[in-house]
C-alpha cells in the first residue's frame, strides 16, 4: 500500500484548485454521476446552468472535497518490478554471473509488458464551493488531474560486457556462457510450458549461429525457464520479449550498437490545476400547461497551473531506483501558469413534476491553458509544451420522480472526452472518457437521503463497471464509487478506479 498512499498524496499536496478535463460529478457521484436533469441547488452553475430557470431557494450553499484515482495494469506493477532490480548489473552484463541472463530477460520482459498494455495513472481532486440565489448561480470550483502514462524504448535492448572500459555487444552463444557460469546444471522449472520451451529452444537454434550444441541450446532454455519461475511475469510476454522478431533473441543475432545504456524507457506525467469561478443565469420559458423550458448560460474565468515532465524508469542519474515517491516529486517540477475564458450553455425541460429532461455542454469555446516546455528524453531536445485545450463537452440526462420520495436519474456523455494522459505527446492512443451512469435516491425524511447506482466508461473497451452509494444526513453529503475491476500494486489488489466525495450543503 506505500507505494498507493504515496500516488494518492499527490492528488492531495497539489494545491486543489479547479475543474479537470473529465466531466466531474460533484454532488451527483453516489446516484452513478447523473446530475444534468436533477435539481442540483447551489452546483447548478456546475451541472446545467438552465437549472437556475427553476430556481425556488433565496439561498443555498454546497462546499465540499472530493479525490479520486484511477489506474490500470501494466504500469503500477512493473514499476514495482522495476525498483527490484539492479538495472546496473542488467546493463553492464557479466558473463561470469549466472543470474545476469534471468535479470536481463525480467528487465526486458518488463519493459515489453509496458509498451503491450500502455497502463496509465490517472488522479483527480475535486473542490466545490458553489451559491445559488433563485436565478442565478456562482462560485469557485476547484479540480486537479493528473496522469502518468508510459514511454517505452524497446530499440535499445542489447547487453553489452564491459570490459577494460570498452563495451562489447553479446551473443546468443554469450547468454549460455553466462548461464553456465559455476557449472550449474538446469532442468525445466515448470515455468514455461512444454511447448512454450519448445519454441524457445528452436529460437535459440535459430539465433545461435551454430556456436551451441542442442544439449547447450537446451541448457540455456532451462537456465531462463528456472531464473523467470518466481519473477511474477506472465510467460507469454516473457517468450514474446526473447522470440519476437525485434526482441532480444534476433537482435542478439544481428548485434549492432543499440545497448541498454542508451535505453530511455520513461512515463510521461501531465496534470493541470485550476481554478473556475462561473456566474451562471437561468431563463425559465412556459411551454404548455404542463411543462416548462429553462434555458441557461454560464460565463467563467479559468486561471491554472500546467505540469509536465518526463522520468526515466531505467539509467536514472546515478543508478537510483524508480518509485511512486520519483513520479510524485518530477511531475510537480516543471509547470507554466495561464488564464482562459470559458462559456457552458444548457436547457432543461420538466413535465408535470416528474420528469425532467437536460442537456448541456460545457466549454463550448475551447479555452486552453499554455503547458510548459519539456525535455524530449530520446531526442534529447527540449520540446514545446503547447497547450491543454479544454474540449466541448456534451452530456444528456433524464430525471424521473415516479413519487414524491424516490428519485431515478441517468446521464450519457454525447461526446467522447479526451483525458489528461499524455498519450498524443508520446505518440501512443491517449485516454478517452465517454461515461454512461445512472441510479437512485430514495428520502424517507426530510433529514435523511440514500443513493445508489453505477456507471462505465463506454470509450475504453477495458473499463469495467464502477459502482457507487452516497447519503444526505442532515446537511452532510458523503457519496463514494469503486471499480469491480482491479490492479495490482505492491502486490495488493485494488479497484481500478475509486473516489469519495464529502460536502456540506444547505438551502432555505
Amino acid at each position: 500500500m506505500k507505494k498507493m498512499l504515496a500516488i494518492a498524496s499527490l492528488a492531495l499536496s497539489l494545491p486543489a484548485v479547479a475543474k479537470g478535463v473529465e466531466f466531474q460529478t460533484p454532488g451527483a457521484l453516489g446516484m452513478g454521476g447523473a446530475g444534468v436533469a436533477r435539481d442540483n441547488g447551489a452546483l447548478t452553475s456546475y451541472w446545467n446552468p438552465a437549472g437556475a430557470a427553476f430556481g425556488n431557494s433565496n439561498f443555498a450553499l454546497n462546499a465540499g472535497a472530493g479525490v479520486g484515482i484511477k489506474a490500470s495494469d501494466g504500469l503500477t506493477e512493473n514499476i514495482d518490478r522495476f525498483s527490484d532490480i539492479d538495472f546496473e548489473s542488467v546493463r553492464d552484463f557479466n558473463t561470469a554471473n549466472a543470474s545476469s541472463v534471468g535479470d536481463l530477460v525480467k528487465t526486458l520482459s518488463i519493459m515489453n509488458d509496458i509498451d503491450a498494455r500502455q497502463g496509465h495513472i490517472a488522479l483527480n481532486v475535486v473542490v466545490p464551493v458553489s451559491f445559488s440565489i433563485k436565478n442565478i448561480s456562482f462560485g469557485i470550483y476547484g479540480n486537479m488531474e493528473g496522469y502518468i502514462q508510459p514511454d517505452v524504448d524497446m530499440v535499445n535492448i542489447l547487453p553489452y560486457d564491459k570490459l577494460a572500459g570498452v563495451s562489447t555487444t553479446l551473443s546468443v552463444a554469450d547468454l549460455y556462457t553466462a548461464a553456465s557460469a559455476g557449472g550449474v546444471t538446469y532442468n525445466k522449472s515448470g515455468y514455461f510450458s512444454d511447448a512454450q520451451l519448445g519454441i524457445l529452444k528452436s529460437k535459440i537454434n535459430l539465433y545461435d549461429n551454430n556456436a551451441l550444441t542442442l544439449s547447450q541450446q537446451e541448457q540455456l532454455a532451462y537456465a531462463i525457464d528456472t531464473q523467470l519461475k518466481n519473477s511474477g511475469i506472465d510467460p507469454e510476454t516473457a517468450l514474446s520479449t526473447l522470440t519476437d522478431n525485434d526482441k532480444l533473441l534476433p537482435t542478439l543475432a544481428s548485434s549492432g550498437t543499440n545497448t541498454l545504456n542508451k535505453n530511455t524507457t520513461s512515463v510521461m506525467t501531465k496534470a493541470v490545476q485550476y481554478i473556475e469561478i462561473p456566474v451562471s443565469y437561468g431563463q425559465p420559458i412556459n411551454v404548455g400547461k404542463k411543462g416548462k423550458l429553462g434555458l441557461g448560460v454560464t460565463g467563467k474565468f479559468i486561471s491554472g497551473t500546467v505540469y509536465q515532465n518526463q522520468v526515466l524508469l531505467v539509467n536514472r542519474p546515478g543508478d537510483t531506483k524508480v518509485d511512486a515517491s520519483d513520479l510524485i516529486d518530477d511531475i510537480t517540477e516543471n509547470k507554466k501558469t495561464s488564464t482562459a475564458i470559458g462559456i457552458d450553455l444548457g436547457a432543461l425541460y420538466k413535465y408535470d413534476k416528474w420528469l425532467s429532461v437536460g442537456v448541456v455542454g460545457k466549454n463550448l469555446n475551447s479555452p486552453k491553458l499554455d503547458a510548459p516546455d519539456y525535455f524530449d528524453i530520446q531526442k534529447s531536445i527540449t520540446v514545446s509544451g503547447g497547450s491543454v485545450e479544454l474540449k466541448p463537452q456534451v452530456r444528456a440526462g433524464v430525471a424521473v420522480d415516479p413519487v414524491g420520495w424516490v428519485t431515478l436519474a441517468a446521464d450519457l456523455d454525447l461526446t467522447e472526452n479526451d483525458t489528461l494522459a499524455p498519450g498524443t505527446v508520446i505518440g501512443s492512443t491517449s485516454v478517452k472518457s465517454r461515461n454512461f451512469g445512472g441510479g437512485f435516491e430514495v428520502k424517507p425524511a426530510s433529514w435523511l437521503k440514500v443513493r445508489g447506482g453505477g456507471y462505465k466508461n463506454l470509450a475504453m473497451s477495458s473499463s469495467g463497471n464502477v459502482l457507487t452509494a452516497g447519503f444526505k444526513l442532515f446537511m452532510l453529503d458523503v457519496d463514494g464509487a469503486f471499480a469491480t475491476d482491479t490492479f495490482t500494486i505492491d502486490g495488493n489488489e485494488l479497484p481500478k478506479e475509486f473516489k469519495v466525495n464529502a460536502a456540506i450543503s444547505f438551502s432555505f
